[in-house]
């Protein structure tokens, strides 16, 4: 009896105590509204440059799109506004919403418009576009190589101004992906720059699809 006592208080005392750490240690949640258990919420500041950042990609897609001439100058508007809309907190821009439709291209008509069979296209997607400029792209790869050139081009700001705060940082060099994708320009800056005065990315006559290089850091030694 006495046992069974003890073992009863220990029960109870174990689930009081569970109780309260329940409640003292509520879940955290992001700006964003999602429930991250053992989250670090992001500062002010940081939600303010994330959205800087996504802006400022927007803007470069926007531009390419623009001057490309691939696009009905009439419709970019609308893309823009459908790529906004389709953006994720603190993601990337989802070009892919843009791909979307309710009706999709025949055999016939994709043969018609010189596109390949094999894709599947939206008629609203391909209504964006110049269609003469299907003798000469591949509209998805396209856009999303233009996306790709946008983010990386802002990734590799970010990148040089944290490592110009650091402020040990002197000297820095470009660093290429590694693989088939990389342009011919690259094997001639393999030299080290002073943090200053490394060229901007991509480097000119970049033959790339959309540049990947990047920076390293030169570490000095201590």
């Amino acid at each position: 009896m006495t046992f069974l006592l003890i073992f009863t208080l220990l029960t109870l005392v174990t689930i009081a105590f569970f109780l309260i750490r329940r409640r003292a240690k509520p879940p955290i949640r992001s700006k964003g509204g999602i429930e991250a258990g053992f989250g670090i919420p992001m500062t002010e500041q940081e939600v303010e440059l994330e959205r800087q950042s996504n802006e400022e990609i927007i803007k470069l897609l926007e531009a390419s799109i623009i001057t490309s001439g691939f696009f009905r100058a009439e419709k970019i508007p609308e893309l823009i506004a459908k790529l906004k809309g389709g953006a994720i907190p603190f993601g990337r821009t989802n070009t892919r919403v843009a791909f979307e439709g309710d009706t999709f291209l025949t055999v016939e008509e994709k043969k018609a418009l010189g596109l390949n069979t094999r894709m599947k296209y939206s008629k609203k997607f391909i209504e964006y576009f110049d269609t003469s400029a299907f003798k000469v792209i591949e509209p998805k790869a396209s856009l999303e190589c233009m996306h790709l050139d946008a983010f990386h081009r802002v990734s590799r700001k970010k990148q040089l101004l944290r490592l110009k705060k650091l402020g040990f940082v002197k000297q820095v060099k470009i660093v290429p992906t590694g693989d088939g994708g990389d342009c011919g320009r690259i094997k001639q800056f393999k030299k080290i720059y002073s943090i200053e005065e490394v060229p901007e990315l991509p480097l000119p006559d970049c033959d790339a699809r959309f540049c990947r290089c990047m920076y390293q850091a030169i570490i000095p030694d201590v």
